[in-house]
């Protein structure tokens, strides 16, 4: 998803992508950046005062874990903590320590943002947290505006550890992207969609939801 959302931003500007693995792609720089193990916030300070000024951070790091909560290990619970909260967390953070400000966060959550599963404890827990934690920074008046998207499943290698899995009814990231891509845009301070699966998928502002 943060790939395809990187190769529909090239040409706007200097885009640079993070993560574990170069996917070499001619349309954006990359720059490795591992958001597991200790020291997170230190590495990810360093990782920041060596970019560029910033005006868009997109957060879209994260991956899928589906055991029930005693069936988890104290690593794999870190691991998503740090993937899916402390890394969001602390990036924003360093950014705006680093620049003062920053024109738009832009945090890629899912359905299980609002969608309790048994199997999916923590991974509801960090996504609902990526959304409260979006919409309290755009409070901070040193953030231009903030886009907090929430995807249902879509056919992506998010889903390669899980063999068997039936994503054929699961939305195109490219379309997905575009979507996101065009709800970024414009004047808004805080907006919220959901990106819903369907024939055809749909997306539904629920900013104002009460």
């Amino acid at each position: 998803m943060g790939l395809e959302l990187a190769r529909q931003m090239a040409g706007q500007g200097e885009v640079i992508i993070t993560g574990r693995t170069n996917p070499k792609v001619d349309f954006a720089e990359f720059r490795e950046l591992e958001l597991t193990g200790g020291d997170l916030a230190v590495r990810i300070g360093e990782f920041v005062s060596s970019l560029p000024e910033v005006d868009t951070c997109i957060y879209a790091a994260g991956f899928y874990q589906g055991k029930s909560l005693t069936d988890l290990t104290d690593d794999q619970i870190e691991t998503m903590l740090s993937v899916g909260a402390r890394g969001l967390i602390y990036t924003v953070r360093e950014l705006l320590k680093k620049q003062g400000k920053l024109g738009q966060l832009v945090t890629i959550t899912s359905s299980s943002q609002y969608t309790p599963r048994p199997l999916e404890t923590i991974y509801n827990f960090v996504k609902a947290g990526e959304a409260i934690f979006g919409a309290a920074v755009a409070q901070d008046e040193r953030v231009g505006k903030v886009l907090v998207a929430a995807p249902s499943g879509m056919q992506t290698a998010f889903w390669r550890e899980q063999p068997g899995k039936d994503t054929t009814e699961y939305m195109d990231p490219k379309w997905v992207a575009e979507q996101i891509i065009q709800a970024a845009s414009g004047e808004y301070e805080y907006k919220e969609i959901r990106l819903l699966r369907g024939n055809p998928p749909t997306v539904l502002d629920v900013t104002n939801r009460t």
